[in-house]
């Protein structure tokens, strides 16, 4: 199995997942910044993350995370049981599109649009989503995890979509600050992202 991947992006999740079940793979890092044919990803529009698995290849974030769960049984990050399932979906449909829609608008001012050429009202407007549907985030006291007392693939996908809204300043309240320290403190993460970033 290879993983196509560039720092700091989303194939992290990827490696997460990998990482969490314990599975071999291997990595290629893709130039995303230049047009070096040497280091392409072999995705439809040149994209990351990539999964190539003998005759299988798979372009989507998710979709990728999902296979792996299910080829390597890894019921615990993804779980088959329906009420376990429909929490756990739940939790990664607000993180791919409430939560990262507005985020990933904000980061990219951010990094890529130079300072004297962005526009402040955008922004400020993205600025001002981010924080509103951070608001509808409410950590359950009773839940070890975002969805279930389970470590599952919502964490994985919510807490690199807050990581993401750090980067860009956003402060988080106490309860989801702690929630996300809790996540990124996983050894399964901390390699995860160091093969990522390498």
């Amino acid at each position: 199995m290879i993983i196509y991947r560039f720092p700091r992006s989303r194939s992290l999740k990827v490696l997460w997942t990998l990482e969490e079940l314990g599975v071999a793979y291997d990595s290629v890092k893709v130039d995303l910044l230049t047009a070096n044919k040497n280091s392409e990803s072999p995705h439809p529009f040149g994209k990351v993350p990539y999964l190539v698995d003998g005759d299988i290849s798979i372009s989507e974030t998710l979709a990728i995370c999902i296979f792996i769960c299910e080829k390597y049984s890894g019921e615990s990050l993804y779980p088959s049981a329906l009420l376990e399932k429909s929490l756990v979906n739940t939790w990664i449909s607000f993180a791919i599109t409430d939560l990262e829609s507005c985020v990933w608008g904000l980061l990219k001012q951010l990094l890529f649009i130079p300072e004297d050429k962005r526009n402040s009202a955008i922004v400020s407007e993205l600025r001002d989503e981010v924080y509103k549907v951070i608001t509808q985030i409410k950590i359950d006291p009773h839940k070890k995890w975002i969805a279930s007392d389970t470590f599952s693939l919502a964490d994985i996908f919510m807490s690199q979509t807050l990581q993401w809204a750090k980067y860009c300043g956003i402060e988080l309240d106490e309860p989801i600050n702690t929630y996300l320290e809790k996540t990124i403190n996983r050894r399964s993460y901390q390699i995860a992202s160091e093969r990522n970033d390498a």
